[in-house]
């Protein structure tokens, strides 16, 4: 059993606090193991991919604030707003973010990522792959 509350929209925000504590292995409790993630201007990202990519961030930014600014929560599903600020020697790394979140059994099945990619591809770089065509919506 995992550590974390069943109730969707909490289950949601423990993500965003586990980002920012930089607790991966939290992280990846709260990620059901068939979890898929999407992502604006990155597309499709595995549970593998999500996890190793934040594990970087998390690793390059010893400052990390996720500051929820709203959430709408129906049954399985929560859309939450939050204000992001990162930082290290040398680059504040800042952006708002949009997520979708499928929450199932008390974690997350999959979730899509909206935010300003200009801001995050002068950050850090083009995207490691093209993204997909098209739109996965399991949900």
């Amino acid at each position: 059993m995992h550590p974390f509350p069943h109730i969707p929209r909490q289950v949601a925000a423990a993500f965003l606090r586990t980002i920012e504590d930089g607790d991966a292995t939290a992280l990846e409790a709260l990620l059901a193991p068939s979890f898929h993630w999407w992502v604006a201007g990155w597309g499709e990202r595995s549970r593998a991919e999500l996890l190793a990519a934040l594990a970087r961030t998390m690793a390059a930014f010893p400052s990390r604030r996720l500051r929820v600014t709203g959430v709408t929560a129906e049954g399985e599903r929560v859309a939450m707003e939050a204000e992001g600020r990162f930082e290290r020697p040398g680059l504040l790394y800042c952006n708002t973010y949009h997520y979708l979140f499928i929450v199932r059994d008390g974690r997350i099945a999959s979730g899509r990522e909206y935010f300003d990619t200009a801001a995050a591809r002068a950050a850090f770089g083009p995207p490691p792959s093209p993204p997909q065509e098209g739109n996965h919506h399991e949900q």
